[in-house]
């Protein structure tokens, strides 16, 4: 210890004889607040990264947990830990651990841990973690945790799917059935799976607040199902099971000639005395045409509304009064039209609910109909009461991104009234995009106290924060949340909620996950999930399909395919996750191998026709690159180079050899060398016409020789400061755009320079205009704008990993790479990241001539503080070499790189 003290002390020494003004303190470290020795708060348990989960279906199910940090403990770990696994929270309790027990485990681990013993489909089980580590009485429990299993093998489904027998695929349909329980109900689970839309009831009861059930898959390959906790609404003896279907999807026009708008449901249940039963969907199920249907075609440019007939209205549908005598039996029948099994899944995702109730803000009275204006653009359902319509009386209801009635993209609603005062028209089974509501046949002006619109999302919780002096950022902050959860609605990220409604790579899957949906989100289900649907759409040929999980011919370029190494490896580096990358492996490599096939000497030729070899996409301008001119051309080579080092990447973080690749990474060497010499432009000091995106592409991909790479960044900076200053890029080019960017310091004062504009193209235009989220295109008045869309969606990446400087230095975060970049237009500015560990937080404050930086780093994990070596000068406080919780300290190039343990600290510099 003595040496190690005196290795300090030179080493301190040297430093500040070398740079007389490096002098380091720790001002404030370790001050937790809320927590004391005695309180161990461990928090957030969660199943396969969500909490008290229904329905799983992985036999291995994965456990993470964290710690709050303890007040004044500098490095405060976890040593050890306990799993308990039981059928019943009372054994816990006690000890008792009657499914399984881990043991003690020496080990920090608290991520992701396996289950080591054997579930049952449709069981209820219950655990909780007991913690080691220098607690007071050495170790502190956990609360208990909740989750259920879902149905393991295909060949328990005992139900028949279930239809209509007559009805249009329009029209929404109730189903029932009655059914007798001969003692009182203590476990029942109610698997439901449908090829289109469901919601479910008990006794006349809803059985959760969740929507537009189950997530989208894709459904003429996969159908995911929804796991319903039953026993809380059963009683002993007759209950009634209803169920309300449309067919959401299964009328999209690629996926109706091959599946069928039907659902199966398997209900396994226990009484109290442990006596088993069961019910499942068979042709004994009665069925009606309900009030409602949909109108539109579900496809591109016609998502329609839905229709709403007050005369046929009824509430006691559901209950067990009712009297269905009247009703039809339901056809049992093949769910895929052309034969074939489909793959049930578990819904392991959040559902799609509503987040927020958005009121009316003003009525118009215009040529001929009412329109109101709701405040904000948002994604979901409208409730509008009305008033002094007679019978047969038919509103018609337009819903428009922008104040135009023309511009609602058959987003068409109808409410048919029946002639009483007070009768209201609510969606149910489709929803819209927009801002503005027109009602045409109303007899009186409406008021805004009777319109209300309901925000749905099936985005994950939010998490984190930003906050800095200039309400701009702030604003343009939350406004990219906001986009993002209202692009988010069936457990997919769309392009827009109101036109197409797809899950397109490079909008949904880039820069939108990495900037937006890892950061500031509960992601890990969710990206789960997406991955997933990448690996479905994939073709026999090894190629991978414009969207997922719908299949749809729509323009798109190499990027889309390349999504799904993107979204694996960005999750993997958020959650530290291996089982991520080893699923998407075989998908991976037979993407590479179908790209490879189009390789001719050393670069990739277009592989598809039409609209699929395309560039950027409405950069300003609006800019669309279409075709196989050399823009598209260097871009999509570039992202070949990207496919193939990723892939690479990937395969090294599994631990294979790099003899495994080593065929790839000579294509990857030769392609860089091949698109330089054809696109380096000497005249620009560029590529090609030496814009942004191509630009920062190439030095993304490597393209760029090193002896060039200074001048060639140089020429971006040049262009951003000169004859484009503003973010020039477009939906397509974000990602290797922001993370150039990103890697080099100089551009954090040109970038906060350009957001605080308000003129024309930028994001501080969009909120100077009143939008209040991000629109497709930068001219927002340009014809067939969505206004609604992830085009720009993820800016957020610069406030979190930017100006707070927060990244992963180790997949997973448990070592955080801290770099906050200080820039002249602002004060202060700050944001907090969730991690596997808990909530990393990084903040800067100008004080006089002094920044001052604040750090908290969560409980299990480390940090490395990188902050610039010049101009910092003593004060009061300690060395940083004697303070508790820095492990070492040294300098590289111009930067002092500060390695603590978990704590609070505050830096300052002059």
């Amino acid at each position: 210890m003595i040496f190690l003290y005196v290795c300090t002390l030179i080493f301190m020494y040297a430093l500040i004889m070398t740079y007389k003004r490096l002098v380091y303190l720790l001002i404030a470290a370790l001050a937790c607040s809320g927590c004391t020795d005695e309180d161990s708060h461990i928090y957030d348990l969660q199943c396969e990264y969500m909490s008290n989960p229904l329905g799983i279906d992985s036999r291995t199910p994965h456990f993470s947990w964290k710690i709050a940090p303890q007040a004044g403990v500098a490095g405060f770990r976890q040593s050890g830990y306990r799993i308990l696994v039981a059928t019943s929270p009372d054994k816990l309790d006690v000890g008792k651990a009657d499914v399984w027990d881990s043991q003690e485990v020496a080990s920090p681990q608290s991520h992701l841990i396996p289950f080591g013993g054997k579930l049952e489909s449709s069981a209820d089980y219950y655990w909780r973690v007991v913690v080691f580590a220098p607690f007071k009485d050495g170790k502190a429990e956990s609360p208990v945790a909740r989750f259920s299993t879902g149905i393991f093998d295909q060949n328990e489904w005992k139900g028949e799917w279930l239809k209509h027998p007559t009805a249009p695929s329009a029209t929404h349909v109730w189903f029932r059935k009655k059914f007798v329980i001969d003692d009182h109900p203590e476990q029942v689970f109610a698997h439901v799976a449908s090829t289109g839309y469901h919601e479910l009831y008990v006794n006349g009861q809803k059985v959760d607040d969740r929507i537009l059930a189950p997530a989208l898959a894709r459904i003429d390959k996969r159908v995911l199902y929804v796991t319903y906790d039953l026993a809380p609404l059963l009683n002993k003896g007759e209950n009634v099971l209803a169920l309300w279907s449309a067919a959401g999807w299964a009328r999209n026009n690629y996926f109706e000639p091959l599946v069928e708008p039907a659902f199966i449901v398997q209900l396994n249940g226990k009484t109290q005395k442990g006596k088993p039963f069961s019910l499942c969907s068979d042709n004994s199920w009665k069925c009606c045409e309900s009030y409602s249907r949909n109108t539109g075609k579900y496809n591109f440019m016609n998502m329609g509304g839905e229709e709403v007939d007050g005369r046929r209205y009824s509430t006691d549908w559901n209950t067990l009064a009712f009297d269905d005598s009247q009703w039809t039996s339901a056809l049992a029948l093949a769910p895929l039209k052309k034969g074939g099994e489909l793959k049930l899944s578990a819904q392991m995702t959040d559902p799609t609910v509503v987040i927020d109730t958005i009121p009316a803000k003003r009525v118009a009275d215009t040529a001929g109909y009412w329109r109101v204006d709701m405040g904000k653009s948002f994604t979901g359902f409208l409730e509008a009461a009305f008033e002094g319509l007679q019978a047969g009386d038919t509103v018609v209801i337009r819903v428009s991104n922008c104040d135009s009635v023309a511009e609602e993209h058959k987003q068409i609603h109808y409410y048919i009234a029946r002639g009483e005062n007070g009768e209201k028209f609510a969606n149910r089974f489709n929803f819209f995009g927009g801002r503005y509501i027109s009602f045409f046949g109303l007899k009186r002006k409406p008021e805004p106290a009777n319109i209300t619109g309901y925000a749905i999302s099936s985005a994950a919780p939010r998490t984190g924060y930003f906050e800095c002096s200039n309400e701009l950022f702030n604003r343009i902050h939350e406004v990219d949340r906001w986009t993002y959860e209202m692009c988010t609605t069936e457990g997919f990220t769309v392009d827009c909620p109101n036109r197409e409604r797809l899950g397109y790579g490079p909008e949904g899957a880039y820069q939108t996950t990495w900037g937006m949906g890892l950061p500031c989100f509960a992601s890990g289900a969710f990206y789960m999930k997406n991955v997933r649907d990448w690996c479905d759409v994939q073709r026999e040929d090894g190629s991978i399909n414009y969207v997922a999980p719908q299949i749809s011919d729509m323009w798109g370029s190499a990027l889309n395919g390349n999504a799904v190494m993107n979204l694996a490896w960005e999750h993997y580096q958020m959650y530290g996750d291996k089982r991520i990358l080893q699923n998407i492996l075989p998908t991976a490599k037979r993407w590479i191998e179908y790209l490879n096939t189009y390789v001719r000497e050393g670069m990739l030729t277009p592989f598809a026709s039409g609209g699929y070899f395309i560039g950027d996409w409405v950069s300003p301008g609006p800019v669309f690159e279409t075709g196989s001119g050399d823009n598209e051309l260097f871009m999509n080579n570039c992202v070949w180079l990207m496919s193939l080092e990723l892939y690479m990447t990937i395969v090294h973080a599994l631990g294979a050899a790099d003899g495994d690749v080593s065929q790839y990474r000579q294509m990857l060497e030769t392609g860089r060398i091949k698109i330089h010499e054809k696109y380096y432009n000497p005249a620009v000091g560029s590529y090609l016409s030496g814009d942004q995106v191509r630009t920062a592409f190439a030095l993304f991909t490597g393209v760029v020789p090193d002896e060039l790479k200074p001048a060639v960044v140089k020429h971006l900076e040049d262009d951003m400061t000169g004859a484009h200053p503003y973010l020039n890029v477009g939906s397509f080019g974000r990602y290797p755009y922001y993370q150039t960017l990103f890697s080099h310091p100089q551009f954090h004062n040109i970038i906060s320079g350009i957001m605080a504009k308000t003129t024309y193209p930028g994001y501080g235009y969009f909120i100077a205009q009143g939008e209040t989220t991000f629109p497709e295109v930068w001219e927002i008045t340009h014809p067939n704008c969505a206004q609604i869309h992830t085009s720009y969606s993820g800016i957020s990446a610069w406030f979190v990993k930017g100006l707070a400087g927060i990244n992963p230095g180790r997949a997973g975060y448990s070592l955080i790479r801290i770099e906050p970049q200080v820039v002249d237009n602002l004060e202060h500015a700050g944001a907090g990241l969730e991690t596997p560990f808990g909530l990393v937080e990084s903040g800067w404050r100008k004080q006089n001539d002094t920044v001052i930086y604040k750090v908290s780093v969560p409980t299990g994990a480390e940090a490395e503080v990188v902050l610039p070596a010049a101009k910092l000068s003593a004060g009061d406080g300690q060395w940083l070499s004697r303070v508790e919780g820095v492990k070492s300290i040294r300098k590289e190039d111009e930067n002092i790189h500060i390695h603590i343990v978990s704590g609070n600290y505050t830096f300052r510099k002059r």
